[in-house]
């Protein structure tokens, strides 16, 4: 059965960032997985609309296939891949989350 809850967000082939999610607030998962060649995969957020980009800071930095539970008020959330030596394959998804009813994107997840 197909897992209809995951969006693609990004397929790396450089360093670079991810689509930008708008984040409707409360529980998530950032998971990161596939080939790594060096790197680091980080979640950011921006309070105000794209213009600044913060790391979220904890365990939200990874160098390897991990989890990452967080908790964040509404906001836009990306995923930044830096520091790669090109030699990799990464796709990052997204699942669907529920919060007052209303559907929103904002977990980076990777299907198996």
């Amino acid at each position: 059965m197909a897992n209809t809850s995951l969006t693609k967000v990004k397929t790396w082939t450089a360093d670079g960032n991810s689509t930008v999610v708008q984040w409707p607030g409360g529980l998530g998962q950032m998971v990161a997985c596939g080939t790594w060649g060096g790197g680091t995969i980080t979640l950011e957020m921006s309070p105000d609309d794209e213009t600044t980009w913060l790391a979220i800071g904890g365990d939200s930095t990874v160098t390897t296939d991990a989890c990452v539970n967080f908790d964040l008020n509404a906001c836009d959330l990306r995923l930044v891949l830096a520091g790669s030596d090109g030699s990799f394959s990464l796709d990052g998804y997204l699942t669907e989350t529920i919060r007052d009813g209303v559907w929103g994107k904002g977990i980076m997840h990777c299907p198996n």
